[in-house]
């Protein structure tokens, strides 16, 4: 026990697992180069191998390089994987930057101090587990807000672990305040070794659970795009599809109403001739935007062709329906299309609305409905909303531009 256990044998075992996993972090993000953060994880613990090099040559080379640089590169360690962390979620590093500055700087002076003019072995070890506690409650609190905003379990999880990090190297410090001096790090007690064990941890549950939070982004971001319009953000039709299958089940239980309207941007073609593809994407994306501030959160809005969308409103009778629609009509005709200094560019829309009923009709039927309310709403002169009743399948012009 007392051999595995020994300062040089941990300080290996602490070299092979920060190199393999430095290693397996670098070649990750080398395969995701968009995931921001995941290089300076890697590069942490390749610090930490370095540092772990230098205090298993104690006694064999300089003070300066086996006590001086290996505690420093620690703390730099620790700074880098919050650095990697906060560059991941995008946080702001401008803070992170100044408070990891001035903890290495503290580290540097203390080891210094501590070695040249008044060579104390405890001291530097309170010194080290302060800091390292409190830069590992600074990363559990980042862990925390990122748990707030995207709640994955993973950083819940890592963040547990570095609380247990951070209460683990403040107990090492008071500790080690209470402990008799130690004239030799290297022949220190069962604390110590363990400290070493405990950083073994921090390597390995970081990258697990970084690569968890990975995967699950880019899981996440290949969900985005197999079901939401690349352009525009809304859901494309293959997304809509799956969503009136479960609003056909819902109404089945429920016989709750369900509106759709569906709506195409007036002349879109020769806006597209007159100022160019660029300006027409420019209009999609502003109309889509539109759409999503106006309506709530659980109605579906889907890119459903080239200009059209279609909205699905769930718990929304067709009179209901004719407002909202009316209300988005007025919104994009009135919204400001202005590009690159051009003239200003006018945009109307045509709204066609009806109310299904998913229990008794197909979802093919319904759209029918909207096309012609929409086709109508066109031929009447656009830019007003036309809705298709289907009581009695006839068409009311509720709303002229």
């Amino acid at each position: 026990m007392q051999e595995f256990l020994d300062l040089r044998t941990l300080s290996v075992n602490n070299i092979l697992v920060s190199l393999s996993f430095a290693g397996c972090l670098l070649m990750y993000s080398r395969y995701y180069p968009s995931i921001k953060g995941i290089q300076f994880v890697g590069y942490a613990f390749l610090m930490s191998s370095s540092a772990f090099l230098l205090i298993g040559l104690r006694n064999y080379i300089p003070d300066f390089f086996s006590i001086v640089i290996p505690n420093t590169l620690l703390a730099l360690s620790m700074a880098l994987i919050h650095l990697g962390l906060v560059l991941f979620y995008e946080f702001d590093k401008e803070a992170l930057k100044k408070i990891h500055g001035y903890m290495l700087s503290t580290v540097l002076i203390f080891m210094l101090i501590f070695t040249y003019v008044d060579y104390n072995t405890n001291a530097r070890i309170v010194a080290i587990s302060i800091i390292v506690s409190i830069q590992c409650v600074f990363i559990m609190r980042t862990l925390l807000v990122a748990h707030q905003i995207n709640q994955h379990y993973a950083n819940l999880s890592i963040a547990l672990s570095f609380l247990f990090f951070a209460t683990f190297f403040a107990f090492r410090a008071l500790f080690t305040l209470s402990e008799e001096p130690l004239q030799d790090f290297m022949s220190a007690g069962l604390m110590h070794s363990l400290s070493i064990i405990v950083y073994q941890f921090v390597v390995i549950i970081t990258s697990f659970g970084l690569v968890w939070i990975v995967s699950h982004k880019v899981q996440k971001v290949l969900k985005e795009q197999a079901t939401h319009d690349p352009l525009t953000k809304v859901l494309n039709r293959r997304a809509l599809e799956e969503i009136i299958h479960n609003e056909h089940s819902r109404s089945v239980r429920s016989r709750a109403p369900l509106s759709v309207i569906m709506l195409d941007i007036d002349h879109f073609k020769r806006l597209n001739d007159r100022y160019g593809h660029n300006v027409g994407d420019k209009v999609l994306i502003s109309v889509a935007n539109i759409l999503t501030k106006n309506t709530r959160a659980y109605d579906s809005i889907a890119r459903f062709g080239g200009e059209e969308f279609i909205l699905l409103l769930p718990d929304t009778t067709v009179e209901k329906a004719k407002f909202i629609a009316e209300k988005l009509r007025m919104k994009i005709a009135s919204h400001s299309y202005d590009h690159q200094s051009r003239s200003k560019v006018e945009i109307t829309a045509s709204f066609g609305a009806t109310e299904c009923d998913l229990a008794n009709e197909s979802w093919l039927n319904v759209l029918e409905r909207a096309d012609s309310a929409l086709y109508l709403a066109k031929e009447a002169g656009r830019n007003r909303v036309i809705v298709f009743n289907s009581d009695n399948q006839g068409a009311e012009s509720i709303s002229t531009g």
